[in-house]
């Protein structure tokens, strides 16, 4: 029984005494120094502040410009023009991918272009076409007014000579339309033969898809028999076009139909009316003035008043016409330059001077707009990129800081460099927020050097 208490004794004095303990480290116990870090001697992974003044990290070796090289559109690779390994100077092609359609993009392009070129010069004849029909409506309005006052006065030696001025204006207007029928009779202008050879360009280069994929389909053994209708009828159609083309450019150059003969006789005739208008109007005026005539006179004036408001809206319309067209001229413009470019795009190209250090496509092959197909480099120089300098190293760190490199693959040897930029975010490596800080090296003394070797790089930040 005795033992028994003394062992119950025991057993709640040691649980006292482990409590005091507890409360004494947790509340009474003084702090532990820390110890000051150090860098490992042997370049351990993590970047340390060391209690010399010097920060240390790893990082590995680079070329001096690097980029990884994609297509902005996708297709079929048919050429790989610079192999692996290849030096190669910038603007010098090394991947080609298939370009027919982007060929053909570019003849319609091409082909509107012209269309719109022809449009801008037949816009602009019709604009100098409705300002001197402007300016033929004021002339008429001045003989009308002209001839008003002679009727309504008694005639003046001065009335009869305007009268008479009229007369030799309507004599200059047979002249004038009996230019214009000579224009007509002439034959055809340059800009409607060149507006009829863009159309026939145009109808050519949309007929050559449309023939292709027939070809295409009546060379397969398993064809779809309405696929093969439909690019039938696509066809014919396409040749149809064509061939209404054509006649349009015949047309355009055998010259002015009989139509448009008869319209130009019919504008000198018109012209003839006028003058013998103006005439009688003078022998009027010389028989003196009359109720009936003074009517007619008037009715002259309100007619050539809306014949200068018509002319005046034709000019509107004209000037529209010539916007709208140069408008035209700048967006085929835009898209010849866009079908261009897209041609080109197709076409892999060195951005520098440098080597194709790896090609990931193969010809036959299809890639993707986006994914890196040719590796490229510039080796005539290398820097050191650091791989895990941490949040707390990098803030002791400023461009200029002198930096000693040692190679893990060549023991023994030690490079002198300097840091050339700190970058302004941070990535998360291994868990660690890390900074990527490059080094320029000064002299690599012809060491055999490759892409990725692992360094340790050592920072005098004092």
């Amino acid at each position: 029984m005795n033992w028994k208490r003394i062992l119950v004794g025991v057993v709640i004095v040691a649980i006292v005494a482990a409590g005091i303990y507890v409360v004494y480290t947790q509340f009474f116990a003084p702090e532990p120094e820390e110890d000051v870090v150090v860098a490992d001697e042997d370049n351990t992974t993590d970047s340390l502040v060391t209690s010399l003044g010097r920060v240390s990290a790893e990082g590995q070796i680079v070329p001096l410009r690097d980029v990884l090289l994609s297509f902005q559109t996708g297709g079929e690779v048919v050429e790989v023009i610079a192999d692996k390994g290849s030096v190669v100077a910038s603007g010098d092609p090394i991947i080609r991918l298939d370009t027919t359609d982007q060929e053909i993009a570019l003849v319609q392009a091409q082909a509107a272009l012209a269309i719109a070129e022809a449009n801008q010069h037949a816009a602009e004849a019709g604009l100098l076409a409705a300002q001197t029909g402007e300016r033929a409506a004021n002339v008429g309005q001045q003989a009308a007014e002209v001839s008003l006052a002679l009727v309504r006065a008694e005639p003046t030696t001065a009335e009869i000579a305007l009268s008479e001025s009229a007369v030799a204006l309507a004599e200059a207007g047979v002249g004038q339309a009996s230019a214009g029928q000579g224009v007509v009779l002439q034959g055809p202008t340059n800009s409607q033969i060149r507006a009829a050879e863009a159309e026939l360009q145009a109808a050519e280069a949309q007929l050559l898809p449309v023939r292709d994929a027939l070809d295409k389909l009546l060379r397969e053994e398993s064809n779809d028999e309405d696929a093969v209708e439909q690019a039938q009828l696509n066809y014919n159609a396409a040749v149809a076009n064509v061939n209404a083309a054509k006649a349009a450019l015949e047309e355009a150059r055998e010259g002015a139909n009989s139509g448009q003969r008869t319209a130009a006789f019919g504008n000198v005739a018109s012209a003839a009316a006028q003058r013998d208008a103006a005439q009688a109007n003078l022998e009027k005026l010389l028989a003196g003035a009359r109720e009936e005539a003074i009517t007619v006179a008037e009715a002259d004036v309100a007619q050539a008043e809306a014949a200068i408001a018509e002319a005046a809206l034709a000019v509107l319309q004209a000037e529209s016409a010539v916007t709208q067209a140069e408008a035209g001229i700048v967006q085929a413009e835009a898209a010849v330059d866009s079908a261009m470019d897209n041609l080109e795009s197709m076409t892999l190209s060195a951005p520098f001077d440098g080597v194709v250090a790896d090609i990931a496509v193969e010809p036959g092959e299809v890639v993707s707009s986006g994914v890196p197909a040719v590796t490229f480099a510039d080796f005539d120089g290398w820097r050191v990129k650091t791989t895990d300098l941490q949040e707390l190293d990098v803030v002791e760190l400023q461009v200029g800081d002198p930096v000693e490199i040692s190679i893990d693959a060549i023991p023994g040897e030690v490079l002198n460099g300097m840091v050339s930029s700190i970058a302004n975010t941070s990535q998360i490596t291994r868990g660690d927020v890390t900074y990527e800080v490059t080094i320029t090296l000064d002299d690599t003394q012809d060491l055999p050097l490759r892409w990725g070797m692992t360094v340790f790089v050592d920072v005098d930040v004092e």
